[in-house]
């Protein structure tokens, strides 16, 4: 492993989070940047220590935890499209990381555990996330007659003719009679058929 490439990995991650932190703080894939820092940076000082025990122990919490959750959230940051030059960047840190601790290689004999860095793993997370459902906004279902079906089957009975005269009356606008008519211009003429 060259402590050289992760000091240099964890550097370019760290002018990436400084200079984009004011920015992207608050956003969901921003935790995984700052953990991704963190750990490259612990992991570089146990490798100048040459404590081979945690060095061992960081590659595997990186392998199983760190790298697919920010595979994941550094994927999602290029599929959204705004910000995905940043998103590149991370990807290829990530995969550099991968390449430079040696990860890859080693970490496929344990399959026994959370398979790390596996893109079909990461493509069926990505593939479960709930995106939400399109609504219009008038939507028939929510604009109901007074005597439709669904007011009759709600118990409403439809009313009689006094409280349908009512209604009626309530919903004509009138006009006080010392108001002006207004002239019309072209900007009324645009809107006339919204109302």
């Amino acid at each position: 492993m060259d402590v050289s490439e992760i000091i240099a990995l964890h550097s370019l991650l760290h002018l990436v989070f400084h200079r984009n932190k004011n920015q992207h703080g608050n956003t969901k894939w921003w935790k995984w940047l700052s953990i991704l820092k963190r750990i490259t940076l612990k992991l570089a000082k146990s490798l100048e220590t040459d404590a081979f025990h945690t060095v061992r122990l960081y590659k595997e919490h990186l392998a199983l935890h760190v790298i697919p959750h920010c595979y994941l959230a550094f994927s999602i940051v290029i599929a959204d499209g705004q910000f995905s030059t940043i998103g590149t960047v991370l990807v290829a840190a990530l995969a550099r990381l991968t390449k430079a601790t040696g990860i890859d290689k080693e970490m496929n004999s344990l399959h026994g555990k959370k398979m790390a860095f596996r893109p079909s793993t990461c493509l069926k997370n990505l593939q479960q996330e709930d995106v939400g459902e399109v609504v219009s906004r008038l939507s028939e279902s929510f604009i109901s007659d007074p005597g439709s079906q669904s007011d009759k089957q709600d118990g409403l009975e439809e009313p009689n003719s006094h409280q349908r005269e009512a209604r009626e009356t309530a919903t004509i606008a009138v006009k006080p009679s010392g108001q002006k008519k207004r002239k019309k211009n072209a900007i009324d003429d645009l809107f006339n058929g919204v109302l």
